[in-house]
């Protein structure tokens, strides 16, 4: 399952369902809402940040808390409703 980081502006994180974290902080394990797809998580992302530029990026983390990929505004200073999906490589 996946789950999913909201990654703000001014570098906090905040895990949907879950707690906000600090940017160098490990992600806590079965917590936050879940997710089974990575689609399922772009049709999410899309529809809940729609006009919130506070979040230029997004990052899909596993069980374990792994970067799976990471999702990135585009526009100007990541200010836009266009999201890139790259797989964490």
């Amino acid at each position: 399952m996946l789950r999913v980081l909201y990654v703000s502006i001014r570098g906090d994180r905040s895990l949907v369902g879950g707690p906000t974290l600090a940017a160098d902080a490990d992600v806590p394990a079965d917590v936050g809402t879940r997710f089974g797809t990575v689609e399922d998580i772009e049709r999410y992302v899309a529809r809940e940040l729609r006009g919130l530029s506070v979040y230029w990026q997004v990052q899909v983390v596993d069980d374990a808390g792994e970067v799976v990929c990471r999702g990135f505004r585009s526009g100007y200073n990541g200010t836009g409703e266009h999201w890139t999906w790259r797989p964490e490589s």
